[in-house]
């Protein structure tokens, strides 16, 4: 259903536009009897023939086979058409930059999928044996898409309601999950093997503009509670260098209300904190 929140939120209102602009000149034109007649025989038209003429004159189709009697009527006609051509010509301008950036959107989440469906998987894919600087390039790319995407947001507030139902395209939730891995290459990998803390700066800079952009939506979220700590066991396994749990858990002690807000970030479209941390990961 979230999924269809985005389509809904902005066709919604265009059909309701559509359906009052034709009501609205309908009463015009039925509030007198010879407003509109039948172009052949010159007979008033009744109400349903009346609602025709102005579908189609709001549609700008031009049948013809009804016509408006009186130069006021006729003036007020070719406003009706004006207004037609404005409403659907600015739908249209509205739409196209909508769906534009509603993909725009989903190409973050799946690019951000690219690296990993979970953050363990995102950091293992960058190990390189001494650090996670292979993931250094995607960064630098991701933050200024992030900030873009926070603009177009800006720009668009409907762009809030369109969420993916695919978890591999859910950009909410994936920001939240590289952030996560974020998070433990700064504060779980041992000292001599920490990325660069200022190498993180501009990407945690975008999320957090993101974040910054969304939280009044956040506020609607359910609080469920802190997120719990992620555990180093799967890293640990794996031969990286972290640390151990009880010096990890000091560190992102700090980072509570961020996390929080990551959590609600995801919650919001439809995910939980289990989507974030799968034990198998979902498509």
């Amino acid at each position: 259903m979230l999924a269809w929140g985005g389509v809904l939120s902005v066709l919604l209102p265009l059909v309701v536009w559509t359906l009052l602009l034709w009501l609205g000149w309908t009463l015009i034109f039925c509030s007198q009897p010879r407003a509109v007649v039948a172009a052949a025989t010159g007979a008033p038209a009744d109400v349903w023939q009346r609602i025709y003429f102005i579908g189609y004159n709001l549609f700008t189709l031009g049948m013809g086979d009804f016509v408006p009697r009186g130069a006021i009527f006729e003036i007020l006609t070719d406003l009706c058409c004006a207004s037609g051509f404005l409403l659907f010509g600015a739908a249209i301008a509205y739409l196209v930059p909508i769906i534009s950036a509603a993909t725009y959107k989903r190409q973050i989440g799946a690019y951000i999928w690219a690296l990993g469906a979970s953050p363990t998987e995102i950091i293992l894919r960058a190990w390189n044996g001494t650090d996670c600087a292979a993931i250094q390039p995607h960064l630098v790319a991701l933050a200024p898409m992030l900030l873009g995407l926070s603009e177009n947001h800006f720009t668009y507030p409907v762009l809030h309601f369109f969420r993916s139902a695919r978890r591999s395209a859910a950009t909410g939730a994936n920001v939240a999950m590289l952030d996560e891995a974020l998070t433990i290459m700064e504060c779980g990998l041992s000292e001599e093997h920490r990325p660069n803390l200022s190498s993180f700066a501009p990407i945690r800079a975008a999320i957090n503009q993101y974040i910054l952009t969304l939280r009044p939506i956040l506020s609607f979220a359910p609080d469920e509670g802190l997120p719990t700590v992620p555990s180093l066991q799967a890293l640990r396994e794996a031969g990286l260098p972290v640390v151990d749990d009880a010096t990890f858990g000091r560190a992102v002690a700090g980072q509570v209300e961020r996390r929080a807000l990551l959590r609600k970030l995801a919650r919001v479209e439809g995910w939980t904190w289990e989507a974030i941390w799968p034990s198998d990961p979902v498509l």
